[in-house]
């Protein structure tokens, strides 16, 4: 794959994917590395703009509960835990030395042994979203003023993004790498995921030209277990909506995958919109965690009390993952993926039942991020051939209004 810089010359493409810290652990077992979007993408910009992104320094305020990681070409990025460093958190952070911070997931993997969201483990949280910014930074440090960089500009968020328009093969593309992350190493809130177009972010995807540019939407390497019992490989999955999203984008990457030795999966009726699915979810979560407070209002030995709070800490650190992560409002029109109506489709992994027992928790590893670039390379000239195409059904079904949105970025933050 050639990757050259290309500033001035309008793309005809997007490649976006991103991170969602924190985002570990979901409803009915779900559990992914949720920052293969982030690495893809970067490793994409690399190529254009080279960059050592290896952690240099992982080092740590025991006082403040301050997170610094430095990169061997000096980028920074810092997060604290709401509930602070020990010591012994602190003498392990220095493990994250010598990784590299664009797999910042299986960064904060291997340094905590675990990682959950929702508050449950701040410290592993937080240090994956201090490799993130330390990642988008270095960019900075090394090209200062050639990329576009935006912040993620919600109460309570610290994330952002990077982009830059490059060539890939003489394909004029457009690529953001971005950061869902929140104060405290809590999360996940995502409402800035996929190629939603708002506020400071909004404002660097127009910038690139992403804001209504068809585009691959990479997304997390994901155990499902209606998905995948049943898989005896780690494979490939190509999604789309059919009636929502864009089947140029989805056609192409079909194809791509196709034309691989890898195993993979499709479906185009995935991401439906509309459907009040997710307040749904968060009503039905509420209701059970009604239900534990009140068996435990009504417990009268300490073997039902320990129960109960063991159930309720397993709600919160894997179900609840599953409704906290997107606005109910914004998940009827950009779906599980942020993905804009008639913008995307999207390539992501699932993994088989073999791994998920072993692992845990999957981890997203460099030749995960070779297999994911496969694809791309080859599905690009595919969808350049059919970019009017692509274009015209991103204008006939696009549909999302900005105003819907602009209270997110006004409410106060707690």
């Amino acid at each position: 794959m050639n990757v050259n810089p290309s500033p001035n010359m309008m793309s005809i493409i997007g490649i976006s994917g991103h991170a969602g810290v924190g985002h570990v652990h979901s409803h009915c077992g779900f559990v992914q590395d949720d920052s293969a979007g982030f690495a893809v993408t970067i490793e994409i910009l690399k190529e254009a703009y080279p960059v050592n992104t290896t952690i240099s320094a992982a080092s740590v305020d025991v006082m403040t509960g301050e997170i610094t990681v430095t990169t061997k070409d000096g980028g920074t990025g810092t997060a604290t835990p709401r509930r602070g460093i020990t010591p012994h958190e602190a003498t392990l952070m220095t493990s994250a030395i010598g990784l590299d911070a664009t797999y910042s997931q299986s960064t904060a993997f291997r340094v905590f042994g675990r990682i959950y969201g929702q508050g449950v483990m701040e410290a592993p949280v937080a240090l994956q979203a201090a490799c993130c910014l330390a990642v988008m930074d270095t960019f900075e440090k090394r090209y200062p003023g050639q990329l576009v960089r935006g912040n993620e500009d919600m109460p309570g968020k610290i994330g952002g993004c990077i982009g830059a328009r490059i060539e890939i093969d003489g394909i004029p593309i457009s690529v953001m790498a971005l950061v869902n992350a929140s104060e405290g190493g809590i999360g996940p809130d995502e409402d800035l995921e996929g190629n939603v177009a708002l506020g400071d972010k909004g404002r660097a995807m127009k910038e690139l030209g992403l804001d209504r540019l068809p585009t691959i939407v990479i997304e997390s390497k994901a155990y499902v277990p209606s998905l995948c019992k049943e898989l005896e490989h780690n494979c490939m999955w190509v999604r789309c909506n059919a009636k929502s999203d864009n089947q140029y984008v989805y056609e192409a990457l079909l194809a791509a995958a196709k034309d691989t030795d890898l195993p993979y999966l499709h479906s185009d009726t995935a991401y439906p919109r509309g459907t009040g699915e997710l307040n749904d979810a968060v009503r039905n979560l509420g209701a059970r965690i009604t239900e534990i407070g009140i068996a435990f209002t009504n417990a009268q030995t300490s073997a039902e009390k320990v129960q109960l709070i063991g159930d309720l800490a397993i709600l919160t650190s894997q179900d609840a993952g599953g409704v906290t992560f997107m606005s109910g409002h914004m998940h009827d029109q950009v779906g599980g993926g942020g993905i804009m109506p008639g913008t995307s489709a999207v390539l992501s992994m699932a993994v088989h039942e073999k791994y998920i027992l072993e692992w845990k928790i999957p981890a997203f590893l460099p030749e995960d991020t070779a297999n994911y670039i496969d694809i791309i390379a080859k599905a690009l000239p595919i969808l350049a051939a059919k970019a009017d195409k692509a274009q015209a059904q991103l204008e006939e079904r696009f549909s999302f209004d900005e105003s819907d949105h602009t209270f997110l970025f006004n409410r106060m933050a707690k």
